[in-house]
């Protein structure tokens, strides 16, 4: 397996670190094609995201209401504590690997990775030869062998191996060694996955060290070091600092990194914070925001540049915010589409009244139309990022969006200012303390006395 990154060269360099490129995986014939998806290059332009899902499956879309969206990205990203229920997953017995398990287009780049991106509250401590993760059948632990072993089964394109993340907020942090110990255990951690996996996977390397610049300079040059690692993974969805310090950490890693590889972020998928961490030069993201839109029976609104094919929806006073509440009351008899200018397939077939409606009334179909737009507004905010940098307008069109979703132009990254919160995008935060999804439906004690429905009405 071969996978590398090629930058393209911009017609004018600006005062942002931003990339345009295109990750390539190239995969040797050898292999069962026809099970694996083995035997073809696979690319991926960037900047991009690729698709979240949630026990294999992207939320609230099924791989035949998936297709309606056909311009996604080809790049899927699973985790593995979605399938430790049992001590040895269902998966790994299966002949074809996670991608016949999953039904996953042989067409996409699969990214394993041991963590769901968007849980920032963990119990499952680390210990000392494996990391702790929560899974429906208690806490397992997960050691670099036993992930060796899951990817030799599974065969995915690109592993991410297991590291030692540090949840916030612990007072050992800033007193004692548990910073230290965290990036010496992810670096014992990932030379014993390297040497044991026998599959020719490519790999992400977990980049680490919390709030220290000088366990994370420490970290990266181990990498910078190590052999057989294809690309970077950052993933501090634990670490509780404001985003323009996560972005100074993040280049502070950078310094020591090979340029030359592509970087993935975690966690950070909602629009403003990718406009912001592509101006500091990362490249791949995951869907995760559009999920969490979808959580709370919101739909999208947003778009990235004023001639962009859905930007229609700057004539909708609500645009500003980023995003449409369906369960607001004025919703009961409006019959236009989610968003104005919209081509996806939930506002050319149904308006907002229906929509209203499902989720009034706990219908599934509400979040799978919510999840469609939600998903097409996603795919389209990139689309319109990487033109927007081909046509060298970028950092014009950046500063422009942060300014139109209430965002302070000083987060482009120009200037020292202080980190200002945006309530446009904050849907990620409020899925963390969620509870149910929209459509759940919670037992409910009926009212027993006959209503008369006539004398009500006044009939």
């Amino acid at each position: 397996m071969s996978v590398h990154f090629e930058k393209v060269e911009l017609k004018s360099t600006t005062a942002s670190a931003a990339r345009r490129g295109r990750l390539v995986v190239d995969q040797p014939s050898t292999h069962n094609s026809s099970l694996s998806g083995f035997g073809a290059k696979k690319e991926l332009e960037t900047p991009a995201f690729i698709k979240y899902t949630r026990n294999g499956l992207q939320p609230h879309l099924v791989p035949e209401v998936a297709a309606e969206l056909d311009e996604l990205p080809k790049a899927t990203r699973i985790q593995l504590e979605d399938f430790l229920e049992d001590e040895l997953p269902a998966c790994t017995k299966l002949h074809g690997g996670l991608r016949s398990f999953v039904a996953l287009d042989k067409a996409d780049i699969l990214i394993l990775d041991t963590l769901d991106p968007v849980v920032a509250v963990r119990t499952a401590k680390a210990i000392s030869k494996a990391m702790g993760i929560d899974s429906e059948g208690g806490v397992r632990r997960l050691t670099p062998e036993a992930f060796a072993h899951s990817v030799d089964l599974l065969q995915p394109d690109i592993a991410i191996p297991p590291a030692d993340y540090i949840e916030e907020p612990l007072p050992s942090l800033t007193h004692g060694k548990r910073i230290s110990k965290s990036v010496s255990r992810s670096k014992k951690w990932l030379n014993e996955f390297l040497a044991l996996k026998k599959s020719c996977v490519a790999v992400f390397a977990p980049v680490v060290g919390s709030r220290s610049t000088e366990l994370r300079e420490i970290c990266a040059q181990s990498l910078l070091a190590c052999d057989g690692i294809s690309g970077y993974s950052f993933n501090d969805v634990c670490l509780q600092v404001p985003f323009a310090e996560k972005l100074d950490l993040f280049r502070h890693s950078i310094t020591y990194l090979d340029a030359n590889k592509p970087r993935y972020m975690q966690g950070s998928s909602a629009p403003d914070l990718v406009v912001r961490a592509i101006l500091y030069g990362v490249d791949i993201f995951d869907s995760s925001y559009a999920y969490a839109v979808t959580e709370q029976g919101f739909a999208s609104l947003y778009y990235f540049r004023h001639d962009s094919e859905i930007s229609g929806a700057f004539l909708d006073s609500s645009s500003d915010s980023g995003h449409l509440n369906m369960w607001d009351s004025h919703m009961f008899d409006d019959f236009g589409p989610l968003m104005n200018g919209c081509g996806c397939y939930t506002c050319r077939n149904h308006h907002r009244s229906y929509i209203h409606h499902l989720l009034k009334t706990k219908e599934m179909l509400a979040t799978v139309l919510l999840q469609i737009h939600n998903t097409f507004c996603y795919q389209q905010f990139f689309v319109d990022i990487r033109r927007s940098m081909d046509e060298d307008t970028f950092l014009k069109d950046a500063r422009q969006f942060l300014e139109r979703y209430g965002c302070s132009a000083s987060e482009l990254g120009l200037s020292g200012a202080a980190d200002q919160p945006n309530q446009a995008f904050n849907e990620l935060d409020m899925l963390s303390r969620q509870i149910f999804s929209p459509t759940t439906k919670i037992q409910r004690k009926r009212n027993t006395e006959s209503h008369n429905i006539s004398n009500e009405s006044g009939l």
